[in-house]
């Protein structure tokens, strides 16, 4: 996955920006750096040509000079308000900033707040000195550098404004299609947007979540009818093993051996009608589940789920506390709470290796522990699909009261608390 460098910038975190940001601030730093560049090479190239211009007009007077002593040796150096010519039996009236430079060297000299280049040159006529008062020239180059300085603070202002209003037209789509995108509704079938994007650089984004929802469409269809006639499949065989099992218990009254092994049946028919009323309540839709009347009483149920667990787990130990006697109604199926309860005892049967397992009741909160620990890499993992921490698990049970919990705004909570692990239901809706 792309991500912004994690880099500062005057204090400015990029990582932290959001995309308008970003896309404004690329234009105008690109542009503040092509600008400080345009600027910076105009300046050394107007200097860089002063000083060559300069240059070859100092030399080309010392050499107008030259043959003019060849033709005069007695002939006057030339002295102007901006060029003056010194030779080195004037030396008296050389000021010493110009006498120290030597044969050859070319540099600038201030002199009475006026600015000279300065040309030595040594000839059969002795040393010849030439200067040329650059100093209007200083102040031109001033003002250059100050029409720049303007222009690059102006244009960096312009651009800054061009570049967050062309940033917003292009962030804007992106911003559409986020709201669009969360403004779908999970239960609304047969939806496409890339209508509202036609004509748009987004809209092969938008055609291709149209094919995504028309896969889903296609996939929720499927699965729909999968459990509509999973409900059927299931429940029909259930009512016959239930009809079936209640004629034997009839037939075999005053057997205790027949009536324990029928109790079991009973047992196991309705685990399994549970099973299956959490699997086909998990597969609709959220406010169909919401939308339930049933009351559950969990002090008459959550009992009688541990009597069961515990029958079925005969040679371990299982005790309850109920803790309060106060009124403890939830708003679902019984079916919904004796999965969770079910699978969360279940779970701490299997990890408890002989030690008690204590269940506690106290109003709707629900807590059950076991000896032990769990590892924290497998606390962060504890409720995924597939996800066990023993051999043989199929890492389905905490799952599937997770996700009913989650489902009624319930909470559950799985921690280590000294020498045993604690599994907490608070069966009061969060949402």
């Amino acid at each position: 996955m792309l991500r912004w460098p994690d880099i500062e910038v005057a204090g400015i975190n990029l990582a932290h920006m959001n995309l308008r940001q970003r896309i404004a601030g690329t234009m105008l730093a690109l542009v503040t750096a092509a600008g400080v560049i345009l600027a910076v090479s105009t300046l050394v190239a107007n200097r860089r040509l002063e000083q060559n211009v300069t240059y070859d007009l100092l030399s080309e007077e010392l050499n107008h000079y030259q043959q003019r002593l060849h033709q005069d040796p007695g002939i006057e150096p030339l002295h102007s308000a901006q060029l003056n010519i010194y030779r080195s039996r004037d030396l008296a009236e050389l000021p010493p900033e110009i006498a120290r430079y030597a044969p050859g060297q070319y540099g600038p000299v201030r002199i009475n707040n006026h600015y000279l280049r300065i040309l030595v040159r040594d000839t059969e006529f002795g040393r010849l000195y030439i200067t040329y008062d650059i100093s209007t020239q200083l102040v031109y180059q001033r003002i250059v550098a100050t029409i720049l300085a303007i222009g690059l603070i102006a244009t960096l202002i312009l651009t800054a404004w061009v570049a967050y209003a062309l940033s917003g037209r292009l962030v804007d789509p992106i911003k559409q299609l986020a709201s669009r995108l969360n403004a779908i509704d999970p239960g609304e079938r047969q939806l496409r947007i890339s209508g509202d994007f036609h004509g748009n650089e987004l809209e092969p984004i938008a055609s291709s979540v149209d094919t995504f929802l028309e896969r889903l469409d296609g996939f929720v269809e499927r699965e729909q009818s999968f459990t509509s006639t999973a409900s059927h499949e299931l429940r029909t065989p259930l009512a016959v093993i239930q009809g079936a099992v209640e004629l034997l218990e009839d037939q075999h009254a005053g057997k205790p051996h027949s009536q324990k092994a029928l109790s079991r049946i009973q047992r196991a028919v309705r685990e399994m009608a549970d099973f299956t009323d959490a699997l086909l309540l998990l597969s609709r839709e959220e406010r169909q589940v919401n939308a339930s009347d049933t009351i559950c009483d969990l002090n008459t149920l959550i009992p009688r789920i541990v009597e069961d667990q515990q029958i079925t787990s005969a040679h371990q130990s299982l005790q309850f506390n109920l803790a309060s006697r106060q009124p403890a109604r939830v708003s679902a199926p019984d079916s919904m709470v004796t999965m969770v309860v079910s699978n969360v005892i279940r779970n701490a049967l299997q990890h408890s290796e002989g030690h008690p397992v204590q269940c506690r009741l106290e109003g709707a909160e629900f807590t059950v522990s076991n000896h032990g620990q769990i590892a924290a890499e497998q606390l962060e993992h504890i409720f995924k699909r597939g996800y066990t921490t023993r051999s043989g698990g199929h890492g389905m049970g905490l799952y599937l009261a997770k996700r009913i919990c989650d489902r009624y705004g319930w909470k559950i909570t799985v921690a280590n608390k000294d020498d045993h692990v604690d599994a907490h239901i608070s069966f009061i809706n969060n949402a």
